[in-house]
């Protein structure tokens, strides 16, 4: 496969694997790991999305603070309960994230026959458009942070417990002697710490993805296999967007038109001269133009949406090397 890629840099071409991204299943062979990593990353995703759409802020914490009494405090407590609990559960998944998607390319990449895995890479392309809609959502509501804030300023008052991270991490055991309660508090404040870093990025997900994945490339040194791949899971979703005759639904467009970004941003951080130079096998020009010109398309993968994506996320977008009227255009709008 990389003989091919190589054939295709510098043109305006897309190399064709000759796979549908949108209406794929998965081989006899990949079945099994297929329907595990959708029940761990897939089957988790709506409801955690609505979760995130249905959040909404709270006022007690603000009275909490103005004025704190007692009764004001418990209030607080109780209204941060369900958002801290909800923030545990995105963070899990992230976590997940991390175990499984090297799990994921390893099978993508091991053979260098992308195409002999469509129903996988569909599934790395709706895991990759589930994290552009988290982050989209998330982005929105900055008082989550605020929320869990407050949360962890109680949680060092050291009246509050336990909590639902205490729940979660512990080891079952509820003797209520001195050693177990600071066990307790020490876990709780470990796994607060890790849920705010978690959050800390404006785009978690994508960061999580991005993180994860220039790790695997780097123990296993796997730069050009998943380079390969990536490629391969861009010029997909390029000739899918690019078939006028074939009529998408919003929904097919979105993740084609994510999935594309995303793997424009995650060759950008593994490959040593990144997704904009000269040698790479991924075509700005024909990308940008996609994202410009694909019509009829959710907020959530609007033009303006995902080229903030690139302007923000990419490594090596600034590099002196990089097209000017690429620059123009991600620097400028």
């Amino acid at each position: 496969m990389g003989q091919i890629l190589s054939n295709f840099r510098n043109e305006s071409m897309v190399p064709d694997f000759g796979f549908d991204i949108e209406k794929t299943t998965p081989s006899s062979e990949d079945r099994d790991i297929y329907e595990e990593l959708s029940s761990k990353l897939l089957a988790p995703a709506p409801h955690l999305l609505a979760q995130l759409k249905e959040y909404s802020p709270s006022d007690t914490f603000k009275s909490a603070i103005e004025n704190a009494t007692n009764e004001n405090e418990e209030m607080a407590w109780r209204t941060v309960l369900p958002t801290v609990e909800m923030l545990r559960s995105f963070y899990q998944y992230a976590s997940e994230l991390q175990n499984s998607l090297p799990r994921l390319l390893s099978v993508l990449c091991k053979d260098n026959q992308f195409d002999q895995h469509p129903g996988l890479t569909k599934l790395l392309a709706e895991i990759l458009d589930f994290v552009f809609n988290f982050d989209y959502w998330k982005i929105r509501t900055p008082s989550l942070l605020n929320d869990f804030a407050y949360y962890r300023r109680l949680l060092a008052g050291g009246r509050y417990h336990p909590s639902p991270i205490s729940i979660q991490s512990g080891d079952g055991n509820n003797n209520n002697n001195n050693t177990s309660d600071l066990r307790s508090a020490m876990q709780e404040d470990d796994q607060a710490h890790k849920i705010t870093m978690f959050l800390a990025p404006p785009t978690p997900m994508l960061t999580t993805v991005i993180d994860t994945v220039t790790s695997y490339v780097s123990k296993q040194g796997l730069e050009k296999s998943v380079g390969e791949c990536l490629v391969a899971l861009w010029a997909a979703c390029v000739h899918t967007l690019s078939n006028r005759k074939r009529v998408l639904d919003d929904c097919a467009i979105s993740t084609c038109l994510k999935s594309m970004v995303a793997s424009i941003i995650l060759y950008d951080h593994i490959d040593k001269q990144g997704a904009y130079s000269k040698q790479s096998s991924i075509n700005m020009k024909t990308s940008i133009k996609l994202i410009q010109t694909t019509p009829n398309v959710p907020e959530e993968s609007s033009a303006e949406n995902l080229l903030s994506a690139l302007r923000y996320n990419s490594k090596h977008l600034k590099d002196e090397s990089t097209s000017k009227h690429v620059k123009s255009i991600l620097l400028s709008s």
